[in-house]
């Protein structure tokens, strides 16, 4: 779930899935190409919007498919910002869904689906003889990889990788890896993104509606409190990498500029507005408690 389902325009497409009504806004595939530009050609593009779309409709799918199970008529909207899964609200409280408990299934879902998602691919290529390689951590060298035959670990002494990635290697059609590769990046690292406890997204939801179990009065409040403080540490860490990676070109003899190009830019400026949204409501939240 993310910020608010866009207004419809005459360039919308529509389609059913299980069910369930889908409308694709025109900016989804406008900042999906946005967001698929390093790929440098326009092959790569496309194939990074395919895999974003059947990601991020998976994602959506995950959310509708529990709705719909608790009682809910649900619909996707795929749009610039991501997806949502909508359902009248009038009907929540004669659904199955109106329980703390169950409102926190309906947001991990969408994440849950991804895994999933990512695991059927994982295992499928696995099975046919592929590996799976990951690298993970700040500034290291370390590759590990993951096959039938069991599992191997080497550094690459020319390596200095900071962050997350898994990717099937191996595989023979060039299209068909990148764009699993691409299903995997989307579906397990955004999925993780998604849970943190940060308003929009999923794991916002999630822990507002654990601080409100334990606590009506302020549950909102606190969730809001966390999800500042959260979004604002990832912000600044994100800075700081750009910074550091900028120091580092330029003391290499490159270009600076190039450091603020990379994810870790994006990273910054897309945490630092959560960060401001969620301090902005939690003002306004305290402003209209104490009109009370």
């Amino acid at each position: 779930m993310f910020f608010a389902e866009p207004p419809r325009s005459p360039y919308d497409v529509y389609f059913s899935i299980f069910g369930i009504r889908v409308r694709v806004h025109p900016w989804f595939w406008l900042v999906g190409a946005l967001l698929g530009l390093n790929s440098r050609s326009l092959s790569g593009v496309l194939i990074w919007i395919a895999a974003l779309f059947v990601a991020i409709l998976v994602h959506e799918l995950g959310h509708a498919l529990v709705m719909r199970r608790f009682g809910l008529r649900p619909w996707i909207t795929l749009y610039g910002m991501g997806g949502l899964a909508s359902y009248d609200p009038s009907r929540l409280a004669f659904s199955g869904a109106n329980t703390w408990i169950r409102q926190i299934l309906i947001s991990a879902a969408g994440a849950a689906a991804g895994f999933l998602l990512a695991i059927v691919l994982i295992t499928v290529f696995v099975v046919l003889g592929h590996r799976l390689v990951i690298l993970a951590g700040v500034n290291t060298g370390r590759v590990v990889s993951i096959g039938l035959t069991g599992i191997e670990s080497w550094v690459n002494p020319g390596l200095d990788f900071s962050g997350i990635l898994l990717a099937i290697g191996g595989i023979r059609f060039e299209i068909l890896g990148r764009f699993v590769n691409h299903l995997l990046y989307i579906c397990l690292i955004w999925g993780l993104v998604n849970l943190l406890p940060v308003y929009p997204l999923d794991g916002g939801h999630i822990s507002r509606e654990v601080f409100l179990r334990f606590s009506s009065r302020e549950g909102i409040r606190r969730s809001l409190v966390l999800s500042t403080v959260t979004a604002g540490l990832l912000a600044a860490a994100a800075l700081a990498t750009v910074l550091r990676d900028a120091r580092l070109i330029d003391e290499a003899g490159g270009s600076p500029g190039s450091a603020f190009r990379s994810a870790s830019t994006f990273v910054a400026v897309l945490f630092g507005y959560l960060a401001y949204s969620s301090y902005a409501t939690l003002r306004a939240y305290d402003g209209t408690r104490r009109g009370w």
